[in-house]
């Protein structure tokens, strides 16, 4: 009894694809797989670091951007005292600890950091950069201007001068209607937040997920 066309191209497709699997599964053996997560760098002390202004090009004319941004970094600097109440391990640098530790060139933030790590002990530094800070213009239900928050973190290895956990922080309140459709919800209920309870929410969320972060 001959075999009908049909039933010879199901066997050969068949065969194609046990052959298909096979290959797959003989090259993915020589290869090396990714971890799915990376060891942790053994940190037992973290230093925080003041808050600034991040240093991106600002027309000389520009003050009030300048301003907003100072007066943003000053804010988080103390929304992050308030999240860091209860960390016995993490303590602030203050601005005096940090005279004796100004980097020989301008914008070395990061040199700074492992300065300061280096001579104060820490196992790893804390930097926070505030690159826009708009507040609200209006009330709480109606605005002229949403609050627009942008703000980088970087945890700083001193050992190794690496960077170890990094995360931003982007975003501009928008209406309802625009949340909805774009699933960001900011948890206000619906009401128009100031930049400081924007920041505070992103804040959270972000050093929430820092696994070098735990009050044990």
């Amino acid at each position: 009894m001959r075999s009908s066309p049909v039933k010879n191209l199901q066997i050969l497709f068949m065969g194609c694809v046990v052959i298909f699997l096979f290959v797959i599964s003989s090259g993915c053996a020589n290869i090396p797989q990714e971890e799915a997560a990376k060891e942790l760098v053994p940190i037992k002390s973290i230093g925080v670091l003041p808050a600034q202004p991040a240093r991106i090009t600002i027309l000389p004319s520009d003050t009030q951007t300048r301003q907003q941004r100072e007066a943003g970094s000053t804010i988080i600097n103390s929304l992050l005292s308030d999240y860091f109440r209860d960390y016995r391990d993490v303590r602030f640098i203050s601005q005096t600890e940090l005279e004796g530790l100004q980097p020989t060139q301008p914008g070395q933030a990061l040199y700074l950091a492992r300065e300061a790590g280096q001579q104060l002990h820490y196992d790893a530094v804390l930097i926070t950069e505030v690159e826009r800070y708009q507040t609200r213009t209006g009330s709480a239900y109606a605005v002229d201007t949403p609050a627009s928050v942008t703000f980088s973190l970087k945890l700083l290895a001193i050992a190794s001068g690496q960077i170890i956990w990094s995360a931003d922080f982007d975003q501009t309140q928008q209406p309802l209607f625009e949340n909805i459709l774009g699933s960001r919800s900011t948890g206000s209920g619906f009401r128009w937040l100031t930049a400081a309870e924007l920041a505070k929410a992103g804040l959270t969320k972000k050093l929430n997920s820092c696994p070098y972060l735990s009050k044990d």
